[in-house]
């Protein structure tokens, strides 16, 4: 019994069986007492219109026979009603002639009958009509009586007309509501059992979409497009794993072989010295890799806790960086120029994230730009936004790796980048940063010519583009 109420079908049944029987049960209540007043005003005017016949009746034979109770004997055997009883009385209330049987006539129904020119009452079990003989009220009063079972017996039969009519109506009712029910909800039955069966092995699925058009087709609709996000997460997931596994491996086998031949034999200082370079590169490049993976993996979690929103100065931030990237600049024999002239400009935000935001700019254009190369690092105001432009003279990058440069682990030229250090993962971070600050980045460039990045971040950010604690 308590799987049972666990079934939506059932519950709402249950709820649509108990409103309508409630319903029924007040239009039945309200039926009934309505019909019970209209037998009882059509038995009265029956009665009354009966004892009216039965006193001009009276009269004209009483004109006749100038006889009271011969006329009223006659009256009384010419004019006979099923189930009703008549009775004759003279001005007083005294019995001057009756059918079957006689019932006393209350003095207050004989005032009223007077004052009104007819009265009705309950008697012994019996609903009475009592009318003035004549006008002038001289003559008597005729009453007319009838068993009050006549009018229960019509509402017994109508109450279980009622009950019965209730009763069925609430079953066919039920059952339609039940099949209605689970006719409607089958598509979601359908849905859960195609839910159930899809896994990580096949996200891929899609769960049918019958009608696009009503509820069910848009909870499915939905619940695809679920799925496909899921889906587009899940493999981004593996690809992140195989392409961090991929990249940790190489240095790590570096490393590991490295040690292995230096601890084969016994070797010389300088042999020894080449070793520890050659591993201390690589752990550098394997540092590098984890910091970057890192900081990716804050993206997601994005808790106020891993940032610090505070006011700063882009021009400072700009400054700091170029001279960092001077060095490198200069070891590479690239000339690197800053274009910084004009008032400060002040935004909220992290300033480490911000200045490794363009510290990764800046190192991606030295190492893809050749020996003689020139790169550009300018700071303006643009329509209500700061505006960041690394521009460089390098290798650039084809048309069609422009959309994927900012992917993670995704690199143009895979042997040149894993050569000069690099693991695919400094765009995919310069992006992200660019977005927690509510801002944007764009990429123009052509095999050959070089490559234009080109941030832009809002002077002012609104609270939910950027979690963190603001200490301005």
């Amino acid at each position: 019994m308590k799987y049972m109420f666990d079934s939506v079908r059932v519950r709402l049944t249950l709820w649509y069986a108990g409103v309508l029987a409630l319903s029924l049960i007040a239009f039945a209540i309200v039926i009934y007492y309505a019909a019970g007043n209209i037998f009882h005003k059509r038995q009265d005017e029956s009665l009354r219109s009966t004892a009216q016949t039965v006193a001009s009746a009276y009269v004209e034979e009483l004109g006749e026979v100038h006889s009271e109770a011969t006329a009223g004997q006659v009256v009384l055997a010419e004019i006979t009603f099923p189930n009703r009883y008549v009775q004759l009385t003279d001005n007083t209330g005294k019995h001057l002639a009756s059918s079957a049987i006689t019932f006393p006539i209350p003095s207050s129904v004989l005032a009223e009958a007077r004052a009104r020119g007819f009265s009705h009452a309950i008697v012994n079990n019996l609903r009475i009509a009592v009318v003035p003989l004549s006008s002038d009220q001289t003559l008597g009063y005729a009453a007319v009586a009838e068993p009050l079972s006549v009018v229960e017996d019509g509402l017994a039969e109508l109450r279980r007309d009622l009950f019965a009519g209730v009763l069925l109506v609430l079953l066919l009712a039920s059952g339609g509501g039940y099949f209605l029910a689970r006719k409607s909800l089958a598509p979601i039955a359908s849905m859960n059992s195609q839910t159930q069966r899809i896994s990580a092995e096949n996200l891929s699925a899609r769960l049918d979409v019958t009608n696009s058009r009503d509820e069910l087709g848009q909870l499915a609709i939905t619940i695809n497009d679920l799925l496909a996000r899921l889906q587009n997460s899940f493999n981004e997931q593996q690809r992140f794993i195989a392409d961090a596994s991929h990249e940790l491996r190489t240095p790590l086998a570096v490393l590991r072989g490295e040690t292995e031949v230096a601890l084969g034999k016994t070797r010389t200082v300088d042999e020894y010295q080449e070793s520890l370079w050659l591993i201390q590169d690589e752990a550098e490049r394997l540092s590098r890799i984890v910091e970057d993976l890192f900081i990716l993996a804050r993206e997601p979690i994005n808790t106020p806790a891993a940032f610090n929103k505070e006011r700063l100065s882009l021009n400072d931030a700009v400054r700091d960086c170029a001279r960092a990237a001077q060095v490198l600049a200069v070891r590479k024999g690239v000339r690197l120029k800053l274009e910084n002239d004009f008032p400060s400009i002040a935004l909220n935000g992290d300033e480490e994230l911000i200045k490794r935001m363009l510290l990764n700019l800046l190192d991606n254009a030295v190492k893809y730009t050749p020996t003689g190369g020139e790169i550009s690092l300018a700071l303006a105001r643009q329509n209500g936004n700061a505006e960041i432009v690394v521009r460089d003279t390098g290798i650039g990058i084809p048309a069609t790796d422009q959309a994927r440069v900012f992917d993670r682990f995704f690199r143009v030229d895979k042997a040149r980048a894993r050569a000069l250090g690099g693991a695919g993962l400094g765009l995919s971070i310069v992006q992200w940063i660019v977005e927690v600050h509510g801002g944007e980045i764009s990429v123009a460039s052509a095999p050959g010519e070089g490559s234009t990045f080109t941030v832009l971040f809002p002077l002012a950010v609104p609270q939910t583009s950027f979690p963190g604690k603001v200490s301005d």
